[in-house]
């Protein structure tokens, strides 16, 4: 009598569903780590830099 299949009855059957779920759990990490950068970023004050620059132009650089 044939016993009916199911869904661990294969070991290559489990193993895919393995590497589904480990697939699965690291792309749901990498979006939540990027999505949260952005979010981070995007939510972040930084100052705007405030550095006086001080440049000497020659008189003979403009035309008379």
């Amino acid at each position: 009598m044939l016993r009916p299949k199911t869904r661990f009855s294969s070991p290559v059957g489990s193993s895919r569903s393995l590497k589904v779920r480990a697939l699965t759990a690291a792309l749901v990490l990498v979006f939540l780590v990027v999505g949260g950068g952005l979010i981070t970023l995007g939510s972040w004050d930084l100052p705007a830099p405030s550095k006086t620059v001080e440049k000497v132009v020659p008189d003979a650089r403009f035309p008379r």
